[in-house]
């Protein structure tokens, strides 16, 4: 079981900023999917054969081909914002130093 003072540490991890009706929300979630684990471990699955896919589907994948790659100029040519070669984006992260 996850506790208040568990909500309270990942959230300050993430970054994130809490109030007290959310941590109790997120705490209840985080309950709620590990007893969705604990459920699912309950289950014999020593009959299931192993698979790595669900379905019968085979692999619809590409053959990889080598070829040139879009120049720069042309890949950077719509940007709205482009500085020494590179997209300008806003900061989305303070700097925590």
């Amino acid at each position: 079981m996850i506790s208040r003072a568990e909500v309270v540490r990942m959230a300050e991890l993430a970054m994130l900023e809490l109030n007290e009706v959310e941590i109790a929300l997120y705490q209840a979630d985080l309950n709620r999917f590990l007893q969705s684990g604990a459920e699912l471990r309950k289950v014999n699955t020593q009959e299931v054969r192993l698979s790595s896919h669900v379905g019968r589907a085979s692999s619809r994948m590409r053959e990889d081909v080598i070829q040139r790659s879009l120049p720069q100029e042309k890949a950077l040519r719509n940007g709205p914002c482009v500085v020494d070669g590179c997209f300008r984006v806003p900061r989305v992260m303070e700097d925590v130093r």
